[in-house]
């Protein structure tokens, strides 16, 4: 929570990629992520190598927008650089609000979400994301 984090361009001010790292939930406009670039990207910068075992993902449903936004299909990916990367997670048909993923425990600096699928409807181009939780 609170680690620096850079992502593709907003859909509007106010809707940065730091708010899916802020631990907050209360708000549909004030505390997710959204972009409408197509693959949507978010990265998130631990500060040091860390040790990694799970992610949860909080997705529109879990911010109190329609189950029909929730981020349908996208990958997780960790670097100890930021340059190479290594994919631990790949989804293609989530459906959930909520979703948690464990990986065997490695170690990483960087964590990349790629959205390759925004929403349950493939017409919808925003990626929502409340948070993104790295531990």
């Amino acid at each position: 929570m609170g680690r620096p984090a850079t992502g593709s361009p907003v859909c509007k001010p106010g809707e940065e990629p730091g708010k899916a790292v802020d631990g907050r939930l209360s708000s549909k406009t004030e505390h997710k992520f959204c972009t409408l670039q197509r693959p949507g990207r978010l990265q998130v910068d631990l500060q040091s190598r860390r040790p990694v075992r799970e992610f949860v993902l909080k997705h529109a449903a879990a911010g109190g927008e329609p189950a029909a936004m929730n981020t349908r299909a996208y990958a997780l990916s960790l670097s100890d650089d930021g340059e190479r990367w290594r994919e631990v997670v790949q989804v293609r048909d989530n459906r959930q609000g909520v979703r948690t993923h464990v990986i065997a425990p490695t170690w990483a600096r960087y964590v990349r979400l790629d959205v390759h699928q925004p929403a349950q409807d493939p017409a919808d181009p925003a990626t929502r994301i409340y948070e993104l939780e790295v531990r």
